[in-house]
């Protein structure tokens, strides 16, 4: 819309003269005197439901997408269109039907040659009556389910084992009622402060979001009032719970997986969260940041104990509450910097939590389209050093691979692979390496990932956690050149080269998380899907006779780790018992068993 439009000057009448103060009206040009314009109405159904102002991005607008609801504009109504505008469309229709009276078979064949190039923007493909996406899922999709559907394991009858929500709604009708522990009206002070300070150490060192003086305060007042209904009351249980089971990094326990849901430590932690559950209700019509705080820590909660359905759906009405208040454009002041720091960083962190989880569980056919990431970083709190230096730096270090990831997928998801290699995918990949190297180059001393962990086991956990970050960013740019050579379509000495790297990434990545393959925490479901992903694209890679020269010489020692790590959670996750089947299935194949 023309900045005019706000003085008039598209409804005919000019902006005003302030220096001659003259009201005498410009002539029009011809063009706009046959068709005089208005402000078209272009607000999506809910942002009009809402009366709210609608931004009319596509595919969704930021208010559908912050409240994680289907966006849709209204289509086939011209009643809102100006007369200039239904002229347009008018001459643009004789276009269409121009170009469609085509004889057939020049149809099918400038069809064939477009599905051989990138997708047309929307503007231009005049082709499709909706102007819409094609709904055809793109073959460059990052996840397990993708690499399944590869035709290199077309003879395993692979077919119906990619339903992943089949698979993980299963493991919620079982564990729909687990063992529960009853609880006092109140407990021993002493169990609260170690519980609280567990979740301090093991869980809010990696999502800073609360401000522990404040948490203190609810304890106090519940000390003297018991737990009530409300917000606190609610983020006290929750802190309880996840202190019940959370653990140091490097003291990971070797039980099974089995033998934790029936642990006194999980009866006591289920039975925080369900009181917690309970007063989750009242905060539903609330967007305030405590309960954007209660939300994402159950979201952390139900991740931690292998739900990530439910963790996902609770990360969502986070954001949700974080719609509600992250306006940066007020005036700053002393009372107000705190709570703006609180904002942003509950922002980002539920923001993080969820992007990760929507791109591994496909809970949309548009989802991967959606990677578009607030422009600010969360401010540290003042007296950072005080208030602990290396994980805010952390926090802000584990935000900017985000931000660098989000732009490779959105890089990445555009191509149409498998495809030969192209100069411009070439320079970049080149290029998203070089930001790669200057995101390490940034860090400090502290969290260099460069630097033996056995010589600062303080920020080893941190450290383990931005290397995972860094692998994921690796493994995204390199992984057209991967999908390329598995379909036999790699051509060029620079496109081998990335390809190599791909495998040799996979390998690594198990490599480096091995030490935190039995370690309960909020990223150890995803952490299980990217290192059994890493394992299947070796073994489609080594399915591929062609590919032999690239494969890592350990290839084969990397994929049994994963067998091992799958068989350590397989009880508790249905998902990671159903691809430890595949794996073991793929390697028999091979004349390959674990010994």
């Amino acid at each position: 819309m023309d900045p005019a439009d706000d003085h008039g000057e598209l409804d005919g009448q000019p902006p005003p003269d302030h220096a001659a103060g003259s009201s005498q009206k410009r002539r029009l040009p011809r063009a706009k005197a046959a068709y005089p314009r208005k402000r078209a109405i272009r607000a999506c159904r809910l942002c009009r439901l809402r009366r709210t102002k609608c931004d009319n991005e596509f595919p969704a607008c930021s208010s559908c997408v912050g409240l994680g609801t289907e966006c849709t504009y209204q289509t086939g109504d011209a009643s809102s269109f100006d007369p200039a505008s239904l002229a347009i469309l008018q001459r643009l229709d004789t276009l269409e039907g121009l170009l469609r009276g085509q004889a057939p078979d020049s149809i099918a064949s400038n069809d064939r040659a477009q599905s051989d190039t990138s997708p047309l923007p929307i503007s231009e493909a005049l082709g499709s009556p909706a102007l819409e996406r094609s709904p055809e899922p793109v073959p460059c999709y990052i996840n397990i389910e993708a690499v399944l559907g590869w035709p290199v394991f077309g003879d395993q009858g692979l077919d119906q084992r990619i339903d992943l929500k089949s698979l993980l709604q299963a493991d919620n009708d079982e564990h729909r009622n687990p063992p529960v522990m009853s609880l006092g009206e109140d407990f021993e002070i002493s169990v609260a402060d170690q519980l609280l300070q567990q979740f301090l150490d093991n869980v809010h060192i990696y999502n800073p979001v609360l401000e522990g003086v404040k948490v203190r305060e609810y304890m106090r007042s519940a000390r003297f009032n018991g737990l009530g209904w409300d917000a606190p009351s609610c983020l006290l249980l929750l802190i309880y719970a996840l202190g019940s089971i959370a653990t140091p990094y490097e003291k990971a326990s070797s039980e099974t997986s089995s033998s934790f849901r029936q642990s006194a430590e999980f009866r006591q932690a289920d039975s925080f969260f369900l009181a917690a559950q309970k007063r989750m209700g009242v905060l539903l019509c609330r967007s305030g940041v405590i309960e954007a705080q209660c939300f994402f820590l159950a979201g952390v909660y139900l991740m931690s104990t292998m739900r990530p359905i439910e963790g996902w759906k609770m990360f969502v009405q986070a954001l949700a509450c974080c719609q509600g208040f992250h306006n940066y454009h007020r005036p700053l002041d002393v009372q107000y910097e705190g709570v703006q720091q609180l904002e942003q960083s509950i922002y980002w962190t539920c923001f993080k939590s969820e992007l990760e989880l929507r791109l591994e569980l496909n809970v949309s056919d548009k989802s991967v389209w959606d990677l578009t990431y607030p422009a600010f970083f969360p401010s540290p709190p003042s007296g950072l050093k005080s208030q602990g230096e290396a994980a805010w730096f952390f926090y802000l270090a584990e935000i900017a691979l985000r931000r660098l990831g989000n732009r490779i997928l959105n890089y990445v998801y555009r191509q149409k692979v498998p495809q030969n290699s192209t100069a411009d995918m070439d320079d970049a990949t080149a290029n998203f390496e070089d930001q790669a190297a200057g995101w390490l180059n940034s860090l400090p001393p502290t969290l260099r990932l460069d630097t033996n962990d056995a010589d600062d086991k303080d920020h080893a956990a941190l450290k383990f956690i931005l290397n995972g970050h860094l692998l994921d960013c690796y493994e995204m740019m390199y992984w057209p050149y991967i999908v390329a050579a598995v379909h036999g379509k790699l051509r060029g000495a620079t496109a081998e080269t990335f390809a190599r790297k791909g495998l040799e990434i996979c390998v690594q990545r198990i490599r480096k998380n091995e030490s935190g393959f039995y370690h309960r925490h909020h990223g150890t479901w995803l952490m299980l899907r990217s290192c059994t992903r890493s394992a299947l694209v070796l073994l489609a890679a080594v399915r591929c006779p062609s590919l032999s020269p690239l494969l890592p010489m350990t290839w084969e020692l990397a994929v049994h780790k994963v067998q091992d790590m799958l068989s350590h959670w397989k009880d508790e996750s249905r998902d990671a018992a159903d691809r430890l089947h595949i794996i073991e299935k793929l390697m028999v194949s091979l004349g390959r068993t674990l010994t």
